[in-house]
């Protein structure tokens, strides 16, 4: 007997973890198939059946958790073991929200691989066993279903192939239809219909229908070889290989002509008894998802869950608004009766009150300064927020840079929340003071003092004390599992100290790329659109350039890149731009990699840039090509109007910014501007072939 070969499914977006894992559980009798992402897993699940699924919680797009839920909801993959890998995660609510899933264990990286190979090992040698069961359970049941078929008499048993050819027959079909065996074997299965049935199809109907569904059974009349009829339940059965290719029927057919009256009786009881079954399955069903959506609520972080509705909001309602806005700027331009203009206007107000709602919601939901600009602003609009509350929050930023991943800036900034809240709960005092710094060790310190009641540590064992149970104790965990600590002190009536410990290597702010040959893609891959309009440029099918020297007006055309990761704002923004005939829009980006990749092949003018882009968000790509192509301009966009956005904008190099809510009245006119004022735009320009070859401008 050959060996079992047992599948594993190893699901990473990091190559070198894939590699890694690959290479520990590749061994003699295992197949190991790897997805870089959540829709590759689920694509591979249903092609092939695993043995084990090792899966990693967080991947882009589809993570490790909503993987999972998709994978238990296939009816084959349902009981197929997961483990789930984290390198970040150990809050307990994220292991309970992995177990809830229905996985069998949640590891954490770096990972032993003795532990690791010694777990997969179990789950595949109980695959093979499995399998092993499977393949002797077919052998001994194919016997024993020959010799059953064989003593059933009340009941026509008939093996079809795909096209209703009979293959086989039992003595059944000679007592319920009249056939022998030679009668019946090499004649199709529309012999027992009525002619009225074989007009309509029938026959070849209830062979898709039970292909599509597994299984179909109907009552009707049936012919006889003497060509009498009789009632009979048919059950057409599809019988499947284990690809799932369709390799014949089961049709099972039985005489219920005498007994037809009592059965149509006892249908109804049944039709009765599975509309109650069903109604309280259905009950159950709905009773288990409250269940679930309630443990999902209680293990999700609240932080988390702001931020992911927040997202949502910024990336697309109210890109959808600042689209609507331009369409509404656009056609007023184009009515000149004073009635529908009042209208366009009032629709526009109402456009921008909405937008204005929505940047509130957003920075209730999640603080917009934490994600865009860092802890340190964070900290700032905490203290703006507790102030709501009652609490008047002094911050003292002893450092000034601080750059942490997401993930560890929003566990420092949610759990110094949660200090603040503490002091406005038991503190009894409106006055607190946050402290950014870093210690001896290079540590970065955040300190929340208040000289409020203070209290005993020593009495703090008990577990009916809430500081311990849901505040001081929840920071705690969260520290550590940065691999840093909490340390708290208090005294009775003078006030209380909590400090959070991190490890913290300050590095630049973001890395800036050398201008030369080295800091250019080695082996551009040119998107379609981009070669079309290489192409033309090469054969003198361009429009032409526009330097700093040449005034619009006198008919000189601005080659264009826009850049931004909603393709409806980029169509809004060529609508916008392509009513001007000294303005020609040369490419499209729907990220910054894109936009720095199309820079150096279509050498745009102007790249119009959004700042909050995937991939890359549109400050680096700002910062990148400025420091490969400095005389390119670069004009800013956002749907933010923080003077901040502005400020970083200006730093990483644009000319200038706009609003998107305003690009309708004025992103032609910066644009303009823009050019006007670059001193060094005509200069650049001059080395416009250089940069198409992939050599910097001299």
């Amino acid at each position: 007997m050959s060996e079992i070969q047992a599948k594993i499914l190893l699901v990473d977006d990091d190559a070198r973890s894939l590699v890694a894992m690959e290479t520990l559980l590749t061994g003699p009798g295992r197949i190991v198939i790897t997805a870089d992402s959540g829709q590759e897993a689920l694509r591979q699940v249903l092609r092939h059946d695993f043995a084990v699924i090792l899966l990693d919680v967080r991947m882009p797009r589809v993570d490790g958790f909503e993987a999972a839920e998709l994978i238990r909801e296939r009816e084959q993959s349902r009981h197929t073991p997961i483990i789930f890998l984290s390198a970040v995660d150990k809050l307990e609510e994220d292991v309970f929200r992995g177990l809830a899933s229905g996985a069998v264990d949640y590891l954490f990286k770096p990972v032993v691989p003795e532990v690791l190979r010694s777990k997969v090992s179990v789950f595949v040698e109980l695959y093979r066993m499995r399998e092993r069961v499977k393949l002797q359970a077919v052998r001994h049941g194919e016997e024993r279903f020959r010799l059953l078929v064989d003593s059933i008499r009340e009941f026509s048993i008939l093996l079809l192939s795909p096209d209703g050819t009979v293959i086989s027959w039992n003595p059944g079909t000679r007592l319920v239809e009249g056939y022998e065996a030679h009668e019946v074997i090499g004649r199709n299965h529309l012999e027992f219909f009525t002619a009225e049935d074989i007009r309509r199809g029938y026959p070849a109907q209830a062979l898709q229908m039970a292909a599509a569904a597994g299984q179909h059974e109907d009552e009707g009349w049936r012919v006889r070889k003497d060509g009498s009829k009789f009632w009979a339940n048919v059950v057409m059965t599809a019988m499947n290989d284990d690809a799932g290719k369709l390799n014949g029927f089961a049709r099972v057919a039985r005489d219920l002509t005498e007994r037809k009256a009592a059965e149509e009786q006892l249908r109804k009881i049944a039709v009765e008894l599975e509309q109650r079954v069903s109604e309280r399955t259905r009950e159950l069903r709905e009773s288990q998802l409250r269940l679930r959506d309630l443990a999902t609520e209680l293990t999700l972080t609240e932080q988390r869950e702001r931020r992911r509705l927040a997202g949502e909001l910024h990336d697309y309602l109210a890109q959808l608004l600042v689209l609507i806005r331009i369409k509404i700027r656009q056609t007023s331009s184009h009515v000149k009766e004073t009635a529908p203009t009042s209208l366009l206007m009032e629709a526009d107000r109402a456009i921008i009150d909405s937008l204005n709602y929505t940047r509130s919601l957003v920075a209730e939901l999640a603080p917009p300064a934490l994600q865009e600009f860092g802890l340190l602003e964070g900290f700032g609009w905490l203290a703006e927020q507790m102030q709501n509350h009652g609490l008047t929050v002094t911050v003292k930023k002893n450092i000034q840079h601080v750059v942490l991943d997401d993930d560890q800036a929003v566990l420092v900034f949610q759990s110094t929340r949660e200090l603040l809240f503490n002091v406005l709960k038991h503190a009894g005092t409106n006055q607190a003071e946050v402290t950014i710094d870093r210690n001896s060790d290079g540590h970065l310190v955040v300190t929340v003092k208040d000289e409020g009641r203070g209290f005993n540590l020593d009495e703090m064992t008990g577990q009916s004390d809430e500081r311990k149970r849901f505040g001081l104790f929840s920071v705690r965990e969260r520290t550590e599992a940065m691999g840093g600590r909490l340390v708290v002190t208090s005294v009775p009536d003078q006030g209380t100290c909590a400090a959070l410990i991190i490890p913290y290597w300050p590095a630049d702010r973001r890395p800036v790329a050398q201008p030369g040959p080295s800091s250019l893609p080695a082996s551009p891959v040119i998107p379609r659109e981009a070669e079309s309009l290489l192409s033309a440029e090469s054969h003198g099918l361009g429009e032409g350039s526009f330097s700093s020297g040449a005034d619009p007006a006198h008919g000189k055309v601005l080659r264009i890149l826009l850049a931004d990761d909603h393709a409806m704002v980029r169509q809004g923004l060529r609508s916008i731009l392509d009513a001007y005939r000294d303005i020609s829009v040369v490419g499209e980006a729907a990220d910054g990699e894109e936009a720095v990749e199309l820079a150096g092949l279509l050498a745009p003018d102007v790249i119009v840039m959004d700042v909050n882009m995937a991939r890359m968000d549109g400050l680096e790509a700002t910062r990148r090509i400025k420091a490969n192509w400095p005389g390119m301009i670069v004009v800013g966009l956002s749907v933010s109007t923080r003077g901040q956005v502005e400020s970083l904008l200006l730093e990483a190099g644009a000319s200038c910014y706009v609003s998107k809510e305003a690009a309708g009245d004025q992103l032609y006119g910066a644009i303009v501007k823009a050019v006007q004022q670059e001193p060094s735009t005509c200069q650049t320009l001059k080395g416009e072939n250089a940069i198409r070859t992939g050599q910097p401008p001299l």
